[in-house]
């Protein structure tokens, strides 16, 4: 006997149970065939700042990458290094900070203006091309500048004078 004969209301499928199922076990198979991001290119080296006046190290600073500047091309009528705003040198003055690893392939940060002292947020990464880029901003990346900075070949001092290749 069905329970509709013996008087009992039929239960009815829920409607959204089945496209609910799909859904998740779509979900599922999906996530199971998702691979891991694969590691982004590393940055570590000398790089020749945009207009080649400067030379920039990147490297690890613990889990994120930092960068100081460890060339100058343009130093003081007295042959001192240009000073940032605190009066001190700028030759080792750490610039990029806390250069950590984002989901789109870029490293995400924090970049100061050496002439000014500002900071931006910023964005670092290897482009198709092998050199980098680093694009600061404020609020937004669309509302930024991406410079791009080359690979240092040359040779350079303790003191940041440099010799390009």
């Amino acid at each position: 006997m069905s329970p509709a004969s013996l008087g009992c209301p039929v239960p009815m499928a829920n409607p959204l149970r089945f496209p609910l199922l799909a859904l998740l076990l779509g979900l599922a198979a999906g996530a199971a065939r998702a691979q891991p991001a694969p590691p982004l290119p590393d940055p570590t080296g000398d790089w020749f700042t945009e207009g080649r006046k400067g030379v920039i190290h990147v490297g690890p600073c613990g889990p994120v990458y930092c960068g100081s500047i460890v060339g100058i091309s343009e130093w003081a009528k007295d042959g001192s290094a240009p000073k940032d705003t605190e009066g001190h040198s700028q030759c080792q003055l750490l610039i990029i900070r806390d250069m950590k690893p984002g989901d789109d392939g870029r490293r995400h940060g924090t970049v100061t203006d050496p002439r000014d002292g500002k900071v931006y947020t910023a964005q670092l990464w290897i482009a198709d091309d092998g050199d980098l880029r680093l694009r600061g901003y404020i609020g937004l990346p669309l509302l930024g500048s991406t410079q791009h900075w080359t690979k240092f070949t040359g040779k350079r001092q303790p003191d940041c004078h440099f010799s390009p290749a």
